[in-house]
């Protein structure tokens, strides 16, 4: 077997390919060819230092990815008690406009007294303001139900605004009579506040210690 014969096929098997001659007829040729051998060591060590380098030095970025989940944890955590102060304070809000319609509400509910109006009448309206300040007053407790009750709220709001316009404007009634009704509409303005965040029927007090921004180590 000629030496370039065998160096061809030295090639070729250590590529992976067939090299065309018996692995036998090759280990002799090597046996007896010192030549050979030598091409054939020095093609293996470096077909080893080109498969297998040093890995490049790659900077530890350990402490800047660290510090900005860090940061970003802290973003979250100022965000969630903003909003979670926000909430607690539009609770506060409609517990103030429901306790006074409530309040409104009582005279005219017990006594039927509500300026001009026949005492049944009088009464049927009290009914209606009690069940606007019952229906605020659950919310209250339980925001989750805000979202049911806008439709109410929002058709009772409007029905005694547009009365309101009508009775001012051909002169029934004098613009500060109508002024209460300015309370369902603050009313329903908070009730809608509330229905538009995530349903969250935490004890209303409670929302005092949640509004604290906190941040697990």
């Amino acid at each position: 077997m000629r030496c370039q014969s065998c160096r061809e096929a030295l090639s070729a098997r250590l590529d992976g390919e067939d090299p065309g001659v018996a692995d036998a007829v090759l280990d002799r040729h090597l046996a007896s060819c010192a030549a050979c051998r030598a091409f054939a060591d020095g093609s293996a060590l470096v077909r080893r230092r080109l498969a297998v380098r040093p890995a490049e030095a790659v900077p530890d970025l350990t402490a800047p990815i660290l510090a900005a989940a860090y940061a970003d944890r802290r973003q979250a955590a100022a965000a969630a008690a903003r909003s979670a102060a926000s909430a607690h304070w539009t609770r506060w809000a409609l517990l103030g406009v429901a306790l006074t319609q409530l309040a409104l509400s009582l005279p005219p509910m017990l006594f039927g007294h509500d300026a001009n109006a026949p005492i049944h009448l009088a009464r049927e309206l009290g009914a209606w303001d009690l069940a606007l300040a019952a229906a605020l007053l659950l919310v209250v407790f339980r925001p989750a139900r805000a979202l049911g009750l806008v439709p109410f709220a929002g058709a009772l709001a409007l029905a005694m605004l547009v009365g309101a316009v009508i009775d001012v404007a051909s002169g029934r009634t004098a613009p500060w009579a109508e002024s209460t009704h300015l309370l369902e509409l603050v009313g329903l303005a908070l009730l809608w506040v509330i229905s538009r965040r995530p349903a969250d029927d935490a004890p209303l007090l409670d929302g005092l210690r949640r509004s604290r921004p906190t941040l697990a180590a």
